[in-house]
């Protein structure tokens, strides 16, 4: 057996790769604080709001943790079978203690507690996963779109990092997306993107969740998967607005999506540095920079406190429902109960 692949130089290094997060966290942050009076910044965090500011970032999280659980639970129990719900309350509270090192870690944690815990098929619990991402980025779209059209009619377009029409494509394909996969699912008539993607395998295991959700669950789906991450970008303005940082609303909730997507990039250690970078990129005018430096410090750190405490409180019966599946006490119900 060849093991050149195995022994390959070109392999980076695990130690490197762990390693990696922290030093583009360390990078980006030394690029934007490398000239800053440390002792501005200081003052600026001692004289803002310190418990809107803690509450605006531990509030969204709590109810992001309760939804996340929820959401979970109906599509199990649509899609697959029984699902024991506060279990994977407590257990998906204590993957936030992964998710203070890597975004992407806690993300195959998760995965891999839901594939032991319900004997799921990797494929179908894929899907499943596809079905509520799909989803949340539509809702997205239908939320940007009055959005981005408010920040027209208030003169912000010409804020916004991204080039506007570039923009206006990225939404008007969602849009069309959505369109396309409702008919596919909702009528059966499979064209266009869907060809490739779902072609002959509309039966297979992965197309499962699309194939049995009827047109209300789709809407429920949509319906708790938006409420927590609008409150979280509320809750981020709260924030600013405890820092003494003035950004109009409807500009901030227009950006604040893109502002979330940088902020969780899984290349950075708990979201330090990519914050910072967020904040720069898309309030660039912002008076107050060194309120809003100070902000991109407090609220990755504010966050990660947020979920330890989480994990804190969530890993001893965390740990005893995961030592129960070591034991093959899994509570599955049956690979086919949802169909």
């Amino acid at each position: 057996m060849d093991n050149s692949t195995e022994n390959s130089p070109s392999r980076v290094p695990a130690f490197l790769k762990k390693a990696l997060p922290v030093l583009v966290s360390v990078g980006i942050l030394y690029y934007y604080f490398r000239d800053v009076e440390w002792a501005d910044l200081v003052e600026k965090t001692a004289r803002a709001n310190l418990p809107l500011a803690i509450l605006s970032i531990a509030v969204p999280q709590v109810i992001f943790w309760f939804f996340e659980a929820l959401i979970a639970e109906r599509h199990f129990r649509w899609f697959h079978g029984g699902f024991d719900w506060k279990s994977y309350f407590w257990a998906r509270g204590a993957i936030y203690i992964l998710q203070l090192i890597n975004t992407g870690v806690s993300g195959g944690g998760v995965l891999l507690y839901l594939r032991r815990k319900t004997g799921i098929t990797w494929s179908r619990l894929m899907g499943i996963m596809l079905f509520r991402f799909g989803l949340t980025m539509w809702g997205f779209d239908f939320l940007l779109i009055p959005s981005t059209l408010a920040a027209h009619y208030y003169g912000l377009a010409g804020d916004l990092v991204i080039n506007i029409w570039v923009w206006w494509g990225i939404l008007i394909f969602g849009l069309i997306w959505f369109i396309e996969a409702w008919i596919v699912w909702h009528h059966g008539k499979i064209y266009g993107i869907a060809k490739y993607l779902v072609g002959d395998r509309i039966e297979s295991d992965f197309w499962t969740a699309f194939r049995l959700a009827g047109r209300s669950q789709w809407f429920y789906t949509w319906a708790m998967t938006m409420p927590p991450i609008v409150i979280l970008m509320v809750g981020f303005y709260y924030a600013f607005q405890a820092f003494g940082i003035e950004v109009g609303f409807i500009r901030f909730m227009v950006v604040a999506p893109l502002l979330l997507a940088f902020m969780d990039l899984p290349i950075a250690l708990a979201g330090f540095g990519t914050t910072t970078l967020g904040f720069e990129l898309f309030f660039p005018d912002v008076a107050n920079q060194e309120a809003l430096l100070a902000l991109s410090l407090f609220m990755p750190a504010a966050r990660s406190a947020s979920r330890a405490a989480i994990g804190i409180v969530s890993l001893p019966p965390a740990m005893r429902d995961i030592s129960s599946i070591f034991r093959g006490e899994t509570g599955v119900v049956g690979e086919e109960a949802g169909d």
